[in-house]
C-alpha cells in the first residue's frame, strides 16, 4: 500500500501554492500517494491520517501566515497525545529575503519537528525573484526526497 503525504499550505499571491504543487509532483513521481490541501480545508484528523506531512506558508515579517500558526496552535491537542509523532516531515515558504524565510523556516521546524516529534526534512526557501524553472526543480527534488523518507518506513 502506498504511504499517504499531506501538503498542506496557505498561498496569498499563488508562489506557495506552486510550491505545493511541484512538490506532490516529486513526491508523486516516487509512487507516494499525495494530497494537497489549503490550510482552511484541513483538519486536525487529516494530519493524523497522513503518513508524512508537508506544511508551507509564505513569510510574514519572518514568520509564518496566521493561516498556518492557527493549524499549529489548534494542533495542541494532538501534541499532548503525541499523535504526530515520529511521523516524517518537511516545510517551505515563499519569502521576500533569504534570512527572513529560514526564519519562517524556523518557527515551522520548530512547531514540528521539536514539539510534535516528527522527522522533520530541512525545508526549502524560494525567495523574491529566484528563476521559477529553477524553484520548480528543487521543489519537485525536496518532494522526492520526502518520499524517499517516506518509502524507508515499515
Amino acid at each position: 500500500m502506498a504511504k499517504r503525504l499531506l501538503i498542506v499550505y496557505y498561498s496569498g499571491t499563488g508562489n506557495t501554492e506552486r510550491m505545493a504543487e511541484e512538490i506532490g509532483r516529486g513526491a508523486e513521481r516516487l509512487g507516494v500517494e499525495v494530497e494537497v490541501k489549503r490550510v482552511e480545508e484541513c483538519s486536525l484528523e487529516d494530519l493524523v491520517e497522513a503518513d508524512g506531512i508537508v506544511v508551507g506558508s509564505p513569510t510574514y515579517f519572518s514568520n509564518v501566515a496566521w493561516q498556518v500558526k492557527k493549524l499549529i496552535d489548534e494542533s495542541v491537542v494532538l501534541y499532548r497525545k503525541r499523535r504526530l509523532k515520529g511521523k516524517v516531515g518537511g516545510c517551505f515558504t515563499s519569502s521576500g529575503t533569504r534570512r527572513d524565510g529560514e526564519d519562517c523556516l524556523k518557527m515551522l521546524e520548530i512547531a514540528f519537528g521539536f514539539h510534535h516529534g516528527m522527522r522533520i526534512l530541512p525545508g526549502v526557501v524560494r525567495v523574491s525573484g529566484d528563476d521559477e524553472k529553477k524553484v520548480s526543480e528543487m521543489c519537485q527534488q525536496y518532494g522526492a526526497e520526502i518520499a524517499k523518507q517516506l518509502s524507508n518506513e515499515p
